[in-house]
């Protein structure tokens, strides 16, 4: 052979080992896992480990069911007896469900099914005491499949989920990428030298036209941090490629399908279903993204006539509405709202796939006013407003998710956000006795438990604590809050029947909080409504400006980038919360129509 064809092959050869040998080096010094060598652990070790830990799980979930049937029996709270036995079943599903370092179980396998039917059934528990014998069969049939050692299940794991299948070599690959020193050490600086060379900030996101002007000779090198905004490039896809419901996409999962069958099942439980589809950031400021006219909305639009979008969402919005689902329309209001940011700010946050505080709240209006036309219209009956909130300004920093998918944040490309959100907090009424009574009604209500005659009884009830007597002060204030909102309960709780009506209240704040139990509507969402809820400055999302506008208590789940399954699989296993609940909520962003987690699946409940 020529030698200049060895050295070339030699040299090849160390390439494609240097990866490898620079990860295995890192790995040895470090304290990380082994990575290089988890295809030969999963082969030779990981079944085997995993059968014991199935084994020893099993028994802890059945010595905890035991412990739990007993404590009912006795009595107790059907809610604490079974919280070990939620967590025992939970540390058996994460053993079970996850087969080796790179696969997890698939969801047709029937010990899956088994798993997450006494997960389903195991939550309805407290709310449905009749499923008690069903409850109790299906944990020992799940004791009966796990708490064995099973060398025909540890060989099937290795056969069907080992390196051999494209799923643990994709999944693995992933995972080299995602964690190789040599890649790590590589790829921030190469991302840094190609964002300075050609502008490209990487390939989950789209760079916004600076101005009216779109190309590297358009001013994008000299933009502002307001006109260089970033888009989820999903976001954009979503725009380009043709409809879900288009034949073209006959692959996809039909999403309409979907949500008529939610509808179905809901109404079957006495809940109706509202439908709020979110607008991607590129369908409310295709301007800054395609660098045109900002007048001009999709297809030419003009939004400052209060036209609406044309995209996808937008009509598949239209053809739910068409076939009877109850929905909103927040494309319309968002469109038309954008004639005031140059005095307000923007919707949409610049380097983020999610809006700002302003548009949230708008949001949260133009629901709260949809569900008050369905209480008007007898559709459903959520009861009369049972609670006050008040809102206060709170300013927090935001760090773009876009700009993290980017890797460029880590030099400073992209620059914190600061926004100005108004966090809803519960307002507490405290309520005197006799509160729109006369004074002397207010002394018989007091002392309607007095037996006649009886001063000693009347000086205690009108008179309760001697300003001198602390522990008596403190037993009786010790539910007041503190700072300045004290002295009022003080004053109430010492002088329980003053005519002066100013003193009939004590006004106290908590924070906002969901209330499963109270509440009659029940919100499912992903990120959009995550965002500012439990994010920082928290409860000031569109959730808790909802609440606030309804004067109601609201419950929710939330699944971020997983509104289209995964958060129904986290309804269906916790079936019991939609006890007393009128209305759902579903909130999904339009790009999930297409690219949503684990599609469309239908979900049993």
């Amino acid at each position: 052979m020529n030698k200049k064809y060895v050295a070339i092959v030699v040299l090849f050869g160390i390439l494609l080992l240097l990866p490898f040998t620079v990860q295995a080096v890192a790995d040895l010094r470090g304290d990380k896992r082994f990575v290089s060598f988890d295809i030969f652990k999963d082969i030779v070790y990981t079944p085997f480990v995993r059968e014991s830990n199935m084994i020893a799980g099993a028994m802890r979930l059945d010595s905890a069911w035991r412990a739990a049937r007993e404590s009912i029996a006795g009595g107790a709270e059907t809610v604490d007896a079974l919280e070990p036995v939620i967590g025992a079943l939970s540390d058996l599903e994460a053993v079970a469900l996850t087969v080796n370092a790179y696969a997890q179980l698939d969801t047709a396998e029937a010990g899956y099914k088994l798993l997450k039917q006494a997960d389903t059934l195991l939550a309805s528990l407290e709310d449905e005491p009749e499923s008690f014998k069903v409850v109790d069969s299906t944990l020992k049939a799940v004791v009966g499949e796990f708490g064995h050692f099973s060398v025909v299940r540890a060989i099937s794991g290795v056969k069907h989920y080992g390196v051999w299948t494209s799923r643990y070599l994709r999944a693995f690959e992933k995972k080299v990428e995602d964690e190789n020193a040599l890649v790590l050490a590589v790829r921030p600086r190469y991302q840094l030298a190609v964002w300075n060379i050609f502008n490209d900030p990487g390939e989950k996101v789209v760079l916004g036209a600076a101005g009216d002007c779109i190309g590297a000779g358009c001013g994008r090198d000299t933009a502002t941090a307001s006109d260089r905004w970033l888009f989820y490039r999903q976001d954009v896809e979503f725009l380009v490629q043709p409809s879900p419901l288009d034949e073209r996409s006959a692959k996809l999962d039909n999403p309409v399908q979907a949500i008529l069958r939610f509808r179905d099942q809901l109404k079957a439980k006495g809940v109706e279903l509202l439908v709020v589809v979110t607008p991607g950031k590129p369908s409310i400021y295709p301007e800054r993204l395609t660098g045109a006219s900002p007048v001009a909305g999709i297809n030419g639009a003009d939004i400052s006539r209060g036209a609406t979008a044309a995209g996808h969402g937008k009509s598949i919005l239209d053809s739910l509405a068409r076939l009877g689902l109850h929905t909103v329309d927040l494309y319309t209001p968002l469109l038309a709202a954008k004639a005031d940011d140059a005095k307000l700010g923007p919707l949409y946050l610049n380097d983020d796939t999610h809006w700002t505080p302003r548009g949230a709240e708008l949001a949260a209006g133009v629901i709260a006013g949809k569900v008050r036309e369905m209480v008007e219209a007898g559709v459903v009956d959520i009861s009369e407003p049972s609670m006050e909130y008040v809102a206060s300004d709170s300013v927090a920093d935001r760090m773009g998710d876009i700009g993290e998918m980017s890797g460029l944040n880590k030099f400073d490309v992209f620059k914190v956000q600061q926004v100005t959100g108004h966090v809803v907090m519960q307002q507490n009424i405290i309520e005197r006795i006799g509160m729109a009574q006369s004074s002397a009604n207010c002394l018989d209500s007091l002392m309607k438990d007095c037996p006649e005659r009886d001063d000693s009884c009347y000086f205690a009830k009108n008179s309760p604590c001697d300003e001198d007597d602390a522990a008596c002060v403190r037993a009786l204030t010790k539910s007041c809050p503190k700072g300045s909102a004290f002295d009022s309960c003080y004053h109430v709780r010492m002088n329980p029947c003053e005519e002066d009506d100013s003193l009939y209240y004590d006004t106290t704040v908590t924070p906002f909080k969901d209330d499963f139990r109270k509440a009659k509507i029940l919100i499912l969402g992903d990120s959009f409504s995550r965002i500012y809820q439990t994010d920082s400055p928290v409860n000031a999302g569109w959730i808790a400006h909802f609440a606030k506008e309804m004067g109601r208590p609201v419950a929710s789940i939330v699944s971020d980038g997983g509104a289209s399954t995964l958060v129904r699989e986290k309804l269906a296993r916790k079936a019991g919360v939609l006890k007393g609940k009128k209305l759902l909520i579903w909130e999904f962003v339009e790009r999930d129509l297409r690219f949503g987690a684990e599609g469309w699946k239908e979900v049993d409940f």
